[in-house]
């Protein structure tokens, strides 16, 4: 089996890999920053690689991209950071990512509110996300994400929010709790009734 001219030219491209005995059938993790990583280069890593960790930065990785992500096997940790074409459109493909543990999507089109909306992945364990959202409309938002998905620690601006060592602070909603007689929703110590 031969690659097509385009599969081969995407290959050798990124990796100058032009046979497709070369092509590696898993990789524990691919990283682009600031590179030419593209929608492209995704599809054919669907086709033919299982990868389990994903590092992407400012890459040209778009919706149409992420739809093809979701399809790479094994995939337990995905970073789309600083991606303006990455939109709302994009979380019916992460909520189909069955592996995915942690998602950083901070510096996308993808709002609080769009996750409150549509993202139901309970496979999440960690998910960092940028928000321009007031407090009070954050709270709110905590509580709708995390009855959704208890299991889910959400870091929100973390990039903001580091202590004196560059570690993240604790989660902003970890401690979350709903009970549902009282109707009393717990933040962060705070009471909101």
């Amino acid at each position: 089996m031969k690659l097509s001219k385009e599969e081969k030219k995407c290959w050798q491209k990124h990796f100058r890999i032009e046979k497709l005995q070369d092509i590696p059938t898993e990789m524990t993790g691919f990283s682009s920053v600031d590179g030419d990583a593209d929608d492209e280069l995704m599809f054919y890593f669907a086709k033919r690689v299982s990868i389990s960790e994903m590092y992407l930065k400012c890459t040209w990785v778009t919706d149409e991209g992420v739809s093809h992500i979701s399809k790479i096997k094994q995939l337990k940790e995905l970073s789309l950071i600083d991606h303006r074409n990455i939109t709302k459109a994009s979380i019916p493909y992460i909520n189909q990512m069955a592996h995915l543990e942690t998602l950083n999507i901070m510096k996308t089109e993808i709002t609080l509110s769009d996750l409150c909306e549509n993202l139901n992945n309970q496979n999440l364990k960690v998910l960092f996300v940028s928000s321009e959202e007031n407090e009070a409309n954050i709270d709110k938002k905590a509580l709708i994400l995390k009855e959704r998905m208890p299991k889910c620690d959400i870091y929100l601006d973390t990039y903001f929010t580091t202590d004196v060592f560059g570690n993240p602070e604790k989660p902003i909603f970890k401690n979350v709790r709903f009970r549902k007689r009282a109707q009393v929703f717990q933040l962060k110590d705070k009471k909101i009734l």
